[in-house]
């Protein structure tokens, strides 16, 4: 008998150990479960007769850094009234599983904060497992959370899923801030099939998406109550890059040229205003004094900043009116185009002054996506990918980390 031991409760109460051995790198332990008869899944009756024993070999959790392998006695039983022959139950690791419930739990709990290749290799199991058992925990999760009520605010843009070949949809939450669902493509069919089964679609007061047609027409045809709202920062990030052509133009497009300056100072150019230095509004007013022209695409730019904190709808349009005249009368033909754009998402584009929803929380999500993609050299199974993206939100016992993949 060792005398350099110590006994420890294996957690597993319903099985009783037979036989144990510590060797170097792992446990083996003989168990059988306690119960000494079973019910019969033909009949209901329950029945005492030992059929024949078989061993089958699983893993638990390990124990003092070392691996747990139980080698379990399964009987079957044969049933005295049917005279039918069958397995007993196998409550602690499950049906044709070789490993024990709590053990494929931690693994998936383990690999939210942590490589898949990095948790099988720390447990000593295939990948193949630890992926499976990550889809189970998530899917608990995600079903322990339930069905929320649908919020008032909804965001929509989608993200890129192999380059420029192939995009997704994700809809969020922007009153809790969270993904509500993933739906392939960037189309309007199946961001009309994901709305038509909101379960209450006329609490949606707003939604904020980028100005992309399909989401419009979905929005307009599943919730007809709900107002449009064109993102805020989507726009001014149309009008720095009408400004930033302009500074390219009057550079000639050289960084080498003689025009330096401007390249040097093009990311003063689109700062804000009210952010400026004393030393950068001296370099911008140098500047405007050489290239009148770049001075007034700046006014321009600034302009339509200014415009956007205005708190009241009626005020805005008619400032509206007054910046499209001034581009239609302008020489800078690089913010032409923004009238056509003003023409045709103009009532989407005031909403903001009523509700006053950004797309900034889903551009956020879609870095996040963009980095869980990343971490995992992509993703080929979109089942996998939508519920990695959906873990992330906020609420769950233990929170999701960044290493996702």
């Amino acid at each position: 008998m060792q005398d350099d031991c110590i006994a420890v409760a294996l957690g597993l109460p319903q099985l009783k150990i037979l036989g144990q051995k510590e060797m170097e790198s792992r446990f083996e332990v003989v168990v059988i479960y306690r119960r000494g008869e079973a019910r019969c899944p033909w009949c209901g009756r329950v029945t005492t007769k030992e059929h024949d024993r078989r061993q089958q070999c699983k893993q638990d959790r390990r124990l003092r850094d070392k691996t747990v392998l139980l080698t379990l006695i399964k009987r079957r039983f044969r049933c005295l009234f049917c005279s039918k022959v069958f397995t007993e139950p196998d409550e602690v690791f499950g049906r044709r599983r070789r490993s024990s419930h709590r053990f494929r739990e931690y693994l998936g709990q383990e690999a939210l904060h942590q490589t898949v290749r990095r948790t099988a290799q720390k447990e000593a199991v295939g990948e193949g497992l630890v992926r499976r058992c990550v889809a189970e925990e998530i899917g608990k999760r995600l079903e322990a959370k339930g069905v929320k009520e649908t919020p008032e605010f909804i965001g929509l843009d989608e993200f890129s899923v192999r380059g420029r070949r192939l995009y997704h949809t994700a809809i969020c939450n922007l009153v809790e801030g969270e993904v509500m669902e993933v739906v392939e493509g960037q189309g309007q069919r199946r961001v009309e099939e994901y709305l038509d089964k909101l379960p209450q679609p006329e609490r949606v007061k707003g939604v904020a998406m980028d100005m992309h047609e399909p989401f419009r027409q979905a929005v307009q045809m599943c919730l007809p109550q709900a107002k449009i709202v064109a993102d805020k920062f989507h726009l001014i990030r149309h009008i720095n890059s009408a400004l930033d052509k302009v500074r390219s133009r009057l550079q000639g497009g050289s960084r080498k040229g003689k025009r330096k300056d401007l390249f040097k100072n093009r990311y003063i150019l689109l700062k804000g205003a009210e952010r400026l230095a004393h030393w950068e509004k001296e370099r911008l007013n140098q500047l405007f004094y050489r290239y009148p022209e770049l001075k007034g695409a700046w006014v321009l730019k600034e302009s339509f900043r200014a415009w956007y904190r205005e708190t009241d709808r009626s005020k805005a349009e008619e400032m509206l009116g007054l910046l499209e005249e001034k581009i239609a009368s302008d020489s800078l033909y690089e913010f032409k185009e923004f009238l056509h754009t003003f023409t045709n998402w103009r009532g989407e584009i005031l909403n903001y002054f009523e509700y006053r929803i950004i797309n900034g929380f889903v551009e956020g999500k879609n870095n996040r996506i963009k980095t869980i993609k990343r971490m995992a050299y992509g993703y080929r199974n979109m089942d996998n990918f939508r519920m990695r993206i959906l873990a992330t939100n906020p609420g769950y016992e233990g929170r999701v980390s960044h290493l996702l993949t």
